[in-house]
């Protein structure tokens, strides 16, 4: 029984130390890839039909750029970009349509807030 227990203990340890490794050659592929990455944004900021600003998310960008971003939602600059951009003119009618008061939150400050929620939730 002891044997058993010593095995399966053992092949657990190999099991911990294989996933371990794999996760570590992911997040190098992932650093190799963000440094090859180019830093400007996909769409200019003229393509959309909102140029609202968006003060939260710049100045979290403004910190560190890309790196802060990444830390804080998973998502590069222009991955979240690349989000923007394609769910942009949904969220911006949803956020500013109707009576009454506004938040003061933009709705692109809003994608950020959600991709930051769903990183700390995943965590």
């Amino acid at each position: 029984m002891s044997q058993e227990i010593t095995q399966s203990s053992t092949s657990s340890a190999a099991k911990v130390t294989h996933a371990l490794k794999v996760l570590g050659e992911i997040q190098e592929n992932r650093g190799e890839e963000m440094a090859n990455t180019p830093k400007e944004a996909f769409h200019e900021e003229s393509d959309l039909e909102n140029n609202s600003a968006a003060p939260l998310f710049d100045r979290f960008y403004d910190i560190r750029g890309s790196k802060t971003l990444l830390q804080m939602t998973k998502f590069n600059y222009c991955e979240i970009d690349h989000l923007w951009h394609c769910c942009h003119i949904v969220l911006t009618k949803k956020f500013t349509l109707g009576q009454g008061k506004n938040t003061g939150v933009s709705p692109k400050d809003i994608l950020f807030i959600v991709l930051c929620v769903v990183k700390a939730e995943i965590n």
